[in-house]
């Protein structure tokens, strides 16, 4: 299995949340993105957080703490933040309140990429895109140029990049969106 970087997007503003960083809220006993990096991918090789606040907590959980690329500008500016720093071929990238079923969402991401992609997203039965995705670094360019021309949904660049969905159970994809969703 080939070597790539592992991006995890932290840099949400948490608005269903009280403003709290999602990615430092416990869930069974552990912050959310202890969740998604540990045990850490055997080919990912270097792990990356793009955060909006707390660099000093992130930095347990990770090889290296960067800030988006233009503040406020949702996840594709995480994206470009992750692109940019990455130092393998590819990058992996999940959302830091993934709770489904990481480890299996890592495991797709590695097995469906195909030499040929540019990009490839999850998707669930329903064909609802995931932030869940693997993309090549020379892509970085093309998502610059995405959001300096006013792009912010993660569709757009999804679409922009022709990225392949692979369609993966519904479960998979659950994330801590809203309070409820981690409750009890």
């Amino acid at each position: 299995m080939r070597a790539y970087s592992l991006g995890i997007l932290a840099g949400g503003q948490g608005a269903r949340w009280g403003g709290r960083d999602k990615g430092l809220i416990a869930y069974q006993g552990r912050p959310l993105v202890a969740g998604v990096v540990a045990p850490r991918p055997e080919s990912g090789e270097e792990i990356l957080i793009c955060c909006r606040d707390h660099p000093y907590f992130y930095q347990h959980f990770a090889d290296r703490i960067l800030c988006e690329s233009v503040a406020n500008q949702g996840p594709c500016a995480g994206i470009v933040a992750l692109l940019s720093a990455a130092t393998y071929p590819t990058l992996i990238v999940l959302p830091v309140d993934l709770i489904g079923a990481p480890k299996k969402v890592i495991a797709a991401l590695e097995t469906k990429w195909q030499e040929d992609d540019t990009a490839i997203y999850l998707a669930d039965p329903a064909g609802r895109h995931s932030p869940c995705l693997r993309m090549r670094v020379n892509a970085l360019a093309n998502c610059e140029r995405f959001i300096d021309e006013g792009g912010r949904k993660i569709t757009g660049l999804l679409d922009r990049l022709g990225a392949r969905p692979i369609e993966v159970d519904a479960a998979w994809l659950h994330d801590a969106d809203l309070p409820d969703s981690i409750s009890p």
